[in-house]
């Protein structure tokens, strides 16, 4: 299977009820969902290295055991407002299909085990997020009393494949 394949939310293999692990951020006030098989690594915010003239997004490279990677902000990626700028908790080392990307996020909630049932697949959104939105999942947040709280699906290899 490859990376591609792998960032999708595919069932999980050993799931007989087609169950989906994705991964929880927050950016900003936002709750965000990125397939676990194209989470690689969770890591603080390591040393960073500005370039020059990047794109907006783009906060810098970090090297991660040799290999140099570049980071990107969600949050400004997404075209999200986010009050305060909150520093970035987290960095997920991402597999967009092509190489390991970056991608600095506020903070990790938890892994979800969405089951077919608590996803409702995006079939009409904005033109800006039609192409990363795979949809929303609707998980049980326990420190809302058991309301559900909604997780937006994102697709890694859409997103980041620029």
């Amino acid at each position: 299977m490859s990376a591609a394949q792998k960032a999708t939310l595919a069932p999980e293999p050993d799931s007989d009820t087609g169950a989906v692990a994705v991964l929880g951020v927050r950016v900003g006030n936002e709750a965000y969902g990125v397939p676990l098989a194209s989470v690689r690594e969770i890591l603080v915010p390591p040393p960073m290295t500005e370039v020059p003239r990047a794109a907006n997004h783009f906060l810098g490279v970090i090297s991660v055991r040799g290999e140099i990677i570049t980071v990107i902000d969600l949050a400004k990626l997404l075209n999200l407002e986010v009050v305060n700028d909150e520093p970035h908790g987290r960095v997920l080392l991402v597999d967009n299909g092509q190489e390991l990307i970056g991608v600095a996020v506020h903070r990790v909630i938890q892994v979800y085990r969405l089951e077919p049932r608590q996803i409702e697949y995006a079939s009409v959104m904005s033109a800006d997020l039609s192409d990363y939105v795979v949809g929303v999942g609707r998980v049980q947040d326990h420190s809302t009393g058991g309301a559900d709280d909604v997780l937006i699906l994102i697709d890694p290899v859409s997103l980041l494949g620029e």
